[in-house]
């Protein structure tokens, strides 16, 4: 006769259910390591000349290799603790479709209450269901803190202490504002990956594909800025102020300072980018951007390319700004405005014949390559550049190559074909530091 062990089948519980507690703390480990190879890899990149993401003249930059596989050697050896480390996934519905789900109820909890509670509550949902998309989201926020805010806030402040009252030229965020926005930048993505790009014409999809990404790549891209006005409904933001912004230019001199620092956004976006590309954490957080195949305008982000769930931490911190402060947020400034134009341009595809690489759009065809922001040369160096067969590549307007030195270092040889050169990364200066700037060069 059979007689269960009850002393074996408790001992089995406790084993599971101390797996399951387990579980939540491995998570957290591995949130931890990526913050601190975050930090760790930007002090190896510091180690590198600054010019691989700054210069804007022909010039042979050297690269010591051993910096290279210092940077290479962290890398891997995170991707290796997260294989080891990562608590086993065997889900019946996918995390790309709980994000989706996720997704869906934050926006309606925010087209629904305007709880800030709960709204908060609904959005950390996506911390369960992904859980790295805590870190990587905090690394979002610090490039967008850096490459955005800063500046940003520097001009508030400048705008704050100035002598003078601006005027109260106040626009509500209601519901005819919002679908007017959104409706505006629908009709401008629609241009981009239908009509022109600025220096081609858009490729021409199959219907099907064209409208996959036009519905999920705004689902993906605008998600972010659905979620903001829809939260900040009812606040209003002073067009002076961002008029005012504008014309004096702090917010440039800010940022464009920093470009020549490692707090670039080339070397953030390549270094983050690289991480976002990680075994699990891709699927946590960066898949969004990448669930379709080759890029479209339709595709692109407010800021650069970023997946849903790697925008809680820079959404939230807009939110707040603008809900307690009164602050307008970058995304509505002039310079960002034309930056999001200039990003939904560079995710399009062009037709072809197409005489240049095209760098950020070969990267969603690939995925795992081409994780710079405008420049080529940290790929070139880490060896991360996507297959090619040609000696020299020609991306945005300047022509690269690499080899090797005798030493064994790296050379990265650059040949800028338009002058000026076009630095994406930075922001246009207003029009007097422009002539001021002249007169004294002069």
């Amino acid at each position: 006769q059979f007689r269960p062990n009850f002393a074996f089948c408790l001992a089995c519980d406790s084993h599971h259910w101390d797996g399951m507690m387990n579980v939540p703390l491995r998570y957290l480990e591995i949130n931890l390591e990526i913050l601190r190879c975050f930090v760790s890899g930007m002090m190896s990149l510091q180690k590198l000349p600054h010019e691989l993401w700054y210069c804007s003249e022909n010039r042979s930059i050297k690269v010591p290799v051993k910096v290279c596989q210092e940077y290479e050697a962290k890398v891997a050896s995170l991707a290796e603790r997260i294989r080891q480390r990562s608590p086993p996934e065997r889900r019946l519905i996918s995390t790309h479709s709980l994000l989706v789900a996720q997704r869906v109820l934050w926006i309606c909890t925010a087209a629904m209450s305007d709880n800030l509670g709960l709204f908060l509550l609904v959005g950390s949902l996506q911390f369960l269901v992904a859980p790295y998309s805590f870190a990587i989201s905090i690394l979002m926020w610090t490039m967008h803190t850096c490459v955005h805010c800063l500046g940003h806030f520097c001009s508030a402040l400048v705008i704050h202490f100035l002598p003078v009252t601006l005027p109260s030229w106040d626009v509500e965020i209601n519901n005819q504002f919002i679908i007017l926005f959104l409706a505006l930048d629908f009709l401008l993505t629609a241009y981009y990956a239908l009509v022109a790009n600025t220096d081609g014409y858009p490729k021409q999809f199959p219907l099907l594909k064209t409208l996959h990404h036009m519905v999920y790549g705004t689902f993906n891209g605008k998600g972010f800025l659905v979620l903001f006005l829809l939260v900040c409904k009812g606040r209003s933001f002073n067009l002076a102020w961002i008029l005012l912004d504008a014309l004096l230019g702090i917010s440039p001199l800010v940022n464009n300072f920093l470009q020549e620092s490692i707090l670039a956004w080339e070397s953030l976006f390549y270094h983050i980018h690289r991480m976002q590309h990680l075994p699990v954490v891709y699927e946590h957080a960066h898949r969004t951007h990448h669930h379709l195949t080759d890029g479209t305008a339709w595709d692109a982000h407010v800021f650069s390319g970023a997946g849903f769930p790697e925008e809680f931490f820079f959404l939230l911190q807009d939110i707040l700004f603008l809900r307690f402060v009164g602050l307008p947020v970058p995304c509505m400034t002039y310079r960002l405005l034309k930056h999001q134009l200039a990003n939904k341009d560079a995710h399009q595809r062009r037709e072809a014949p197409y005489e240049h690489d095209e760098y950020h759009q070969d990267h969603h065809l690939h995925h795992r390559a081409n994780y710079g922001f405008n420049r080529p040369m940290l790929d070139l160096v880490f060896g991360t550049y996507k297959r090619t067969e040609k000696e020299w590549i020609d991306v945005n307007d300047a022509m690269y190559k690499k080899e090797l030195a005798p030493d064994g270092d790296i050379v990265i040889h650059m040949k800028v074909n338009k002058v000026p050169f076009p630095e994406l990364s930075k922001q246009s200066p207003a029009g007097w530091q422009t002539a001021l700037a002249k007169y004294f060069w002069n």
